[in-house]
């Protein structure tokens, strides 16, 4: 866990990022700084202040990038949406 974050449930969740956050869901990580998973399976955000709301499979590694959901989607660079 990182500093000050935050895994809400599910199953085989990492809030490993300062002040990230991890709803729900599954095998999901969250390692950028304040970076937010709301849910959904084997999501990444990696991005500083990225965000992946929910789906599968789905990467937010660009700064302050974000991902709404569905399924294998990846916003790479910095301030994209995918």
């Amino acid at each position: 866990m990182g500093e000050e974050s935050t895994v809400g449930g599910g199953g085989f969740n990492t809030a490993s990022g300062s002040q990230s956050t991890v709803g729900g869901g599954g095998n999901n990580t969250a390692s950028g700084f304040r970076s937010t998973i709301g849910g959904g399976t084997g999501n990444t955000a990696s991005g500083f202040v990225s965000t992946v709301s929910g789906g599968s499979n789905n990467i937010a590694s660009g700064g302050q990038s974000t991902v709404p959901g569905g399924f294998s989607n990846k916003a790479g660079g910095d301030f994209s949406l995918a």
